[in-house]
């Protein structure tokens, strides 16, 4: 397959569709390793740093059926892959798809119940053709952040940075971290007035300072005017 362009709000499945000759035996893989579902958004593939993604045909159909989903996302993930693989690859998998801190989530069953990273996806006793899993986050406090139309969840600790807060934000939104200086965040007073919030500031001295009780933090996320 020849390099392609594809609009960033397309999906795997534009790909299948726009390569005709893909015949029902082969699927694309990502990272070789798993057969994303036709579905997934390609931006989930992206990241602020780079605009291309590499798949591979194989000519196998995966055995495993994975889906995880999250309190925090819209959707789930869904994909095929070898039972062979382990619950520590799955959660760098969706870690890495939805753009999060790695160190504040686990993967677990349904039920929350915890599953040994090393463990094998044929071991945990769940049906490896329509294997649910779950993953939660094990953070102390939330960020809710508000940009344009969208409402973004972002896990952290008491001594989290807000500026950490916001590279991670940015990477969501595929805006590169050099452009950070162009954003600011917010927060509304009593009276409703917006804010500036010190990026240097933690979770902690934020909740300190709004008294904020509540275990999710309100930012908006602003582009600032430009001052020329």
């Amino acid at each position: 397959m020849q390099n392609q362009r594809y609009l960033i709000i397309a999906t795997i499945d534009n790909i299948y569709t726009q390569n005709k000759s893909i015949d029902q035996n082969q699927y694309l893989a990502y990272n070789r390793d798993f057969v994303p579902s036709r579905n997934m958004p390609l931006s989930l593939f992206l990241s602020s740093e780079t605009s291309s993604i590499e798949f591979n045909l194989i000519y196998q159909k995966l055995p495993a059926n994975v889906t995880i989903t999250s309190g925090e996302q819209k959707s789930p993930i869904e994909f095929q892959c070898e039972p062979t693989m382990t619950i520590s690859r799955v959660h760098e998998i969706v870690c890495q798809l939805w753009k999060l801190n790695s160190q504040l989530y686990n993967v677990t069953l349904l039920n929350e119940s915890i599953i040994d990273q090393d463990e094998l996806l044929s071991e945990i006793g769940e049906p490896i053709d329509d294997l649910k899993l779950k993953l939660i986050s094990t953070a102390d406090v939330k960020c809710a952040i508000t940009y344009q139309n969208e409402t973004i969840t972002i896990s952290a600790t008491d001594d989290t940075s807000l500026s950490s807060i916001m590279k991670e934000v940015l990477e969501k939104l595929l805006i590169s971290v050099d452009d950070i200086e162009m954003f600011e965040f917010q927060m509304l007073d009593e009276s409703e007035s917006s804010i500036n919030v010190d990026l240097d500031s933690t979770v902690t001295e934020i909740r300190t300072d709004f008294n904020i009780t509540s275990d999710t933090l309100p930012f908006q996320l602003v582009k600032k005017e430009d001052e020329n």
